[in-house]
């Protein structure tokens, strides 16, 4: 995966590249990140929604889009997270690395789509994620563009600790409730949902423990 994001970052199309035989899935989830580590959040999402579909990748792009508040250096290289992300893929059956030339999540299901044609995506996210996709802010024309997303796609969301019940709050309004039948949750344990990779790096630069919070792909590289 290494020479993939090079070719990636001019790209004027959504494209996606995923590693693997993947065959012709009929429906396809994709977990969007930085992976800045990739952390046991990540991977417990990921292996939840492997039981949804038929194929997951656990997508990297080369223009990920920061979180609010979010300027914390980075703590891995990215040649460094791919190949974590990788190796760790290679123990997970139907679970696939992926580099995405765009960081917009309505680019990432059409790069998906264009991936895998038979398909329909599934975007796989936390419950921050959820609540940002429904943000007008990020959209010149909010309704039609979400409009042509979920005319092809559904979102798979679990709920992030301390925002228990947001979504469905935020579903609930009358300018999202068209939309709620689109939305789907997955449960994960409390414990997991509170890990996030900025913690992880908070942690890391304390020199305070960061192993539990981790797969062992991840704690090999920072060790």
């Amino acid at each position: 995966m290494r020479s993939i994001p090079d070719r990636l970052r001019t790209a004027e199309q959504p494209t996606l590249i995923v590693e693997g035989d993947t065959g012709t899935p009929e429906r396809v989830a994709f977990l969007s990140g930085s992976f800045d580590p990739l952390t046991l959040g990540h991977t417990t999402l990921a292996e939840a929604a492997a039981e949804r579909a038929d194929l997951v990748v656990l997508m990297y792009s080369v223009r990920t889009l920061p979180k609010e508040g979010d300027i914390v250096p980075p703590l891995l290289s990215e040649e460094e997270r791919l190949d974590i992300v990788s190796t760790w893929c290679e123990r997970h059956p139907r679970i696939v690395p992926g580099v995405c030339s765009h960081g917009l999540l309505a680019n990432q299901a059409d790069a998906v789509r264009g991936c895998f044609p038979e398909a329909r995506p599934l975007i796989v996210l936390g419950s921050d994620k959820a609540i940002q996709l429904l943000d007008p802010k990020w959209y010149d024309d909010r309704d039609s563009e979400l409009g042509a997303l979920f005319r092809q796609s559904d979102v798979l969301y679990a709920a992030r600790a301390g925002e228990e019940g947001k979504v469905e709050e935020a579903l609930a309004l009358r300018e999202n409730s068209k939309w709620r039948k689109h939305f789907a949750q997955v449960e994960i344990p409390p414990t997991v949902a509170a890990i996030s990779a900025r913690k992880v790096r908070a942690l890391v630069a304390k020199g305070k423990r960061f192993e539990k919070l981790l797969p062992p792909e991840s704690v090999s590289a920072l060790s």
